[in-house]
């Protein structure tokens, strides 16, 4: 299929009988940088949930094929488990991977959150929050990366993380989705997808 992991033609998704995305045909393939620009309540969201198998709604008999594909989606809401720490979290979400020990704490010192490796995660900020769900995503080196909101609760420290993480993926052909209501400036070879024009 040509590196494409993801492929429909009239895709329509909704909740219940509510529509939020009609008629959107997409082609993505692993090796290629998008960004799902769009308004509130245009569907960006949802796509992303389709994306990374989350999407809890209705496909309205759309035509979708995929192939197997490690996909991991950084949600706009957190998925971190907030009772355990920070290296207990990432324990828990590579526990398949087999990391050692020095890799997960170069990877955290990375983000500049090794001195919180052990504190728990209900007591961090919004933005401790993202960079420990980046640490994570890094360690893990999914084929597609989708993050909802890229920009959002990161300060400029923050951001120069991200874009690094986005500029050694995008150089081992690694597939960065990220979903904003405008651009977020953070790609620089990508494909837009508008939903504002669906």
């Amino acid at each position: 299929m040509n590196n494409i992991f993801f492929q429909t033609e009239n895709l329509t998704l909704g909740y219940g009988n509510e529509i939020v995305i009609k008629d959107l045909d997409l082609s993505l393939q692993k090796n290629k940088n998008y960004e799902v620009i769009g308004k509130n309540g245009s569907g960006k969201t949802t796509l992303l949930n389709l994306l990374s198998n989350n999407f809890e709604g209705n496909t309205f008999d759309s035509d979708i094929s995929r192939e197997a594909t490690n996909i991991l989606e950084i949600s706009h809401i957190p998925t971190l488990l907030e009772n355990l720490t920070l290296i207990e979290n990432v324990i828990y979400f590579t526990s398949s991977m087999n990391i050692d020990e020095e890799k997960v704490n170069s990877t955290i010192k990375k983000y500049d959150m090794l001195s919180f490796k052990n504190d728990t995660i209900k007591n961090f900020s919004s933005g401790m929050i993202k960079r420990t769900e980046l640490a994570i995503a890094d360690i893990k080196e999914p084929d597609v990366l989708c993050i909802d909101e890229p920009l959002n609760y990161l300060d400029k420290q923050g951001i120069d993380r991200l874009q690094n993480l986005i500029n050694e993926r995008t150089a081992n052909n690694k597939s960065n989705i990220l979903s904003s209501q405008e651009t977020s400036g953070l790609l620089k070879n990508k494909e837009t997808v508008n939903l504002n024009e669906t």
